[in-house]
């Protein structure tokens, strides 16, 4: 892969996990109201987690070696979807 694919990829990824964050704080802080706005952000944050995995899924089969920086993201991040 082309180190500027890879930078833009690590972007990329890098904007999803922030996003990610907001949500969970966001949906914190909605916990006790069951509103429409509540449901949206559990489904906006599972796409994104969903999306996040994907990306370093093609990390891991472009660059194996680069993915081992990512390993312990992915394994949150996939310990984040079951729930």
């Amino acid at each position: 892969m082309k180190s500027e694919s890879l930078k833009i990829l690590e972007g990329e990824i890098n904007y999803k996990l922030s996003r990610i964050d907001f949500f969970n704080k966001e949906l914190q802080e909605w916990k006790k109201q069951k509103d429409d706005l509540y449901d949206r952000a559990q489904r906006r944050l599972a796409k994104l987690i969903d999306e996040t995995l994907n990306l370093l899924q093609i990390i891991n089969l472009e660059e194996p070696e680069k993915f081992k920086e990512w390993t312990s993201i992915f394994e949150k991040l996939h310990r984040e979807k079951k729930f």
